[in-house]
């Protein structure tokens, strides 16, 4: 691999304590860790107020080093637009690639998306001394669904977002879900050698760039187990399994179980399970045998998003077709909360001709164009905005500038002391 532009440090961090699902992890109060990764511009080595910070996210079954070469050309392009970098971080799911080694004796078969959503916003508490704003969230795939859920759960936290291929849609079936888990189950997981698997992903990937089918084959594989010194064979295996792979996609509803819809569906009430399947959601044809609550409740409040948004789709992609990406770009941001929308110059989408679902690893040169451009834009916007936020603020009073302004009293004039009563004929 050619040098890096970054000074890159590796972390093992908790993940938020209790995970969505009970049998996400073995026993209820296993403790999952995140192995991280943060990427330090060498060309920034004294970070200055207003530099950005990026929070990527990976798609399901890629190893977060898949991303290194989208960081460098996105980091690249900013320095010559004279937008600065502070780092950027990046961890694996607590169910995949290194995480997924780390915690492999304590995993279950259930994890939800808002676990790793969640377990960023630990990782971003955690480390917030090193990540002062702007932050900003460049996702693939899952993650981009990752990145949207912690937008959802702190607003405004996040000043942007770059959803490459995200997941997002009114159903299962609209997600491709049983495409994407047939496609994986039936994929080969073991190889004799890594040389005899980088054989077979050289020839499968042969869209991708380079640089990504070189960190697939270091970061994508692992000895098969179990190994001692006596039963080494050189095997090597996934290091995201292809089940941990695909139960992100879909889960279970084998028993059918409907939603709970209390109000026009009393007997509901009676068979919901809050324990196994407290969210069992989308139209009654697209919940049996499985169903995916994350993708369609993000449809639905997709309206609420606070930070802009920039899709990135590949043309090619099943689940990108006009019809969906038009849905989400018309919906994105204009409900209560929401940024303005594309109305307001806050969503955008990009579409990349000949790419497919693996857009950052077949069009990276592309992808770190219009994230560097989109950015460029937003940080712009931050800083106007914080200009506008600390003017006639920030030195005021302590006295001043935690009590009520002497405008609450004249407003609250408007107020009747004691609201008549509509019925009253006094």
């Amino acid at each position: 691999m050619a040098t890096s532009p970054f000074i890159i440090t590796e972390h093992i961090v908790d993940g938020q304590h209790i995970r969505e699902y009970p049998h996400a992890t073995r026993r209820g109060d296993d403790a999952l860790k995140l192995v991280a990764k943060r990427y330090t511009p060498k060309s920034n080595p004294n970070p200055q107020l207003g530099d950005v910070t990026i929070i990527g996210a990976h798609g399901s079954g890629f190893p977060k080093e898949m991303y290194e070469p989208i960081w460098e050309g996105v980091l690249s392009r900013l320095n010559a637009q004279g937008v600065r970098v502070r780092s950027i971080w990046i961890a694996d799911n607590a169910t995949q690639s290194a995480s997924g080694v780390l915690n492999e004796e304590y995993l279950g078969n259930d994890p939800s998306w808002f676990d790793h959503a969640r377990d960023l916003l630990y990782l971003i508490n955690y480390f917030k001394a090193d990540m002062p704003r702007p932050i900003v969230g460049v996702g693939h795939s899952l993650g981009a669904g990752q990145l949207a859920l912690l937008s959802l759960l702190h607003p405004r936290l996040l000043t942007s977002l770059v959803l490459m291929e995200p997941v997002i849609e009114p159903d299962t079936f609209s997600a491709k879900g049983p495409t994407f888990v047939k496609l994986s189950l039936n994929r080969k997981d073991m190889w004799p050698s890594q040389l005899e698997a980088a054989k077979d992903f050289k020839k499968a990937y042969r869209k991708w760039d380079p640089r990504a089918i070189e960190r697939y084959i270091k970061y994508g594989l692992r000895d098969v187990l179990p190994e001692t010194d006596s039963t080494k064979t050189g095997a090597v295996t996934l290091t995201t399994s292809r089940h941990q792979e695909v139960v992100q996609y879909m889960r279970p509803n084998f028993h059918n179980k409907k939603p709970l819809d209390a109000d026009n569906d009393p007997e509901s009430l009676q068979f919901h399970d809050t324990v196994f399947y407290p969210d069992t959601m989308g139209p009654s044809n697209s919940i049996y045998p499985f169903y995916r609550c994350e993708p369609v409740l993000l449809f639905k409040l997709l309206k609420h998003i606070r930070p802009s948004v920039l899709y990135l789709y590949g043309e090619s992609s099943p689940i990108s077709t006009p019809d969906n990406r038009a849905r989400k770009l018309e919906r994105t941001g204009k409900g209560i909360g929401g940024s303005g929308g594309y109305k307001n110059g806050r969503v955008k989408e990009v579409t990349f001709p000949g790419a497919g679902h693996a857009l950052p690893f077949e069009a990276v040169d592309g992808v770190s164009d219009a994230t560097s451009a989109w950015l460029q834009q937003e940080i712009m916007r931050w800083k106007e905005e914080e200009e506008r936020i600390e003017k006639g603020w920030v030195d005021l009073q302590r006295e001043t500038r935690t009590s009520t302004s002497d405008e609450w009293r004249v407003h609250l004039k408007m107020y009747s002391e004691k609201p008549k009563n509509p019925g009253s004929k006094l």
